[in-house]
């Protein structure tokens, strides 16, 4: 994810996650106080807001700011302006609007866009894309990399970011297609639970089924725009304390009130 903090314009590559940040001091004369907005206005189609995260002062801290995040993606390539215009308490208060312009440039190689993330963010870029868009997991899974096989139970994918070892796509016959896209760690432990928990609160832990090793379960919460229910699953080695090997993100129908075509 880029941050962008006191910053007029910003290049990046379609897929990539931006934090524009903006902070609100607190505990300061009413005439001076000032809100910024729910969403951001958003000129061109090439960036979308996901959401937005506040963060508050720290209760023993007399005074502060209070930082609001509003999370971006650069959805496709072209250009955007994104602007937060603050609601000022006092008509005799004027403040100027916050704007990023953002540029989205194609992808200048076969390497996917989310390549330039941490892994924990790609996981979560790729939640926010199995939950929202219309294309099949396969069609998901291609963005990593060129297809090595197409067996009978599964497609293998040769990815180009050197983080992963592989990745796949499980065929399920009951749906007639496929559900998930599957990462194969290149090292092992190089995202961690506690990292995957950061976003999305503690882990499920159902019953072990093998004894070499242990999987965890995550639900994360749907995205603005969700057409599916996106569930992530991480094996490890060994016990639940063990290095994570695979991180799956799996699709199911929204239920029930499914807004799937």
């Amino acid at each position: 994810m880029i941050l962008a903090r006191n910053q007029k314009a910003v290049e990046v590559a379609p897929g990539t996650l931006i934090d524009l940040v903006v902070t609100r001091p607190v505990a300061i004369p009413r005439e001076h106080q000032f809100e910024w907005p729910a969403s951001p206005a958003i000129e061109g189609d090439a960036v979308r807001f996901l959401r937005l995260r506040i963060e508050s002062p720290p209760p023993e801290v007399d005074g502060g700011v209070t930082t609001h995040h509003y999370e971006l993606e650069a959805s496709k390539p072209g250009v955007a302006r994104v602007t937060l215009a603050p609601t000022p308490a006092s008509t005799k208060l004027s403040l100027p609007p916050v704007t990023l312009d953002v540029t989205v440039a194609a992808a200048r190689s076969k390497a996917p866009a989310t390549a330039s993330l941490t892994l924990p963010d790609l996981v979560r870029h790729l939640v926010e894309v199995i939950a929202t868009s219309p294309d099949s997991p396969l069609e998901i899974a291609k963005a990593f990399g060129e297809v090595e096989t197409d067996g009978g139970g599964a497609v293998y994918v040769k990815p180009s970011d050197p983080r992963l070892k592989r990745v796949i796509v499980v065929k399920d016959s009951r749906i007639g297609g496929t559900n998930d896209v599957e990462l194969q760690l290149a090292v092992p432990g190089s995202v961690t639970v506690a990292e995957i928990e950061a976003l999305w609160g503690p882990p499920q832990h159902p019953p072990a089924l093998a004894l070499e090793t242990r999987s965890v379960i995550f639900r994360p919460p749907l995205p603005a725009g969700a057409r599916f229910l996106p569930t992530v699953t991480m094996t490890l080695e060994g016990d639940e304390n063990g290095p994570a090997v695979w991180v799956s993100v799996i699709r199911s129908p929204l239920w029930p009130h499914s807004t799937t075509p």
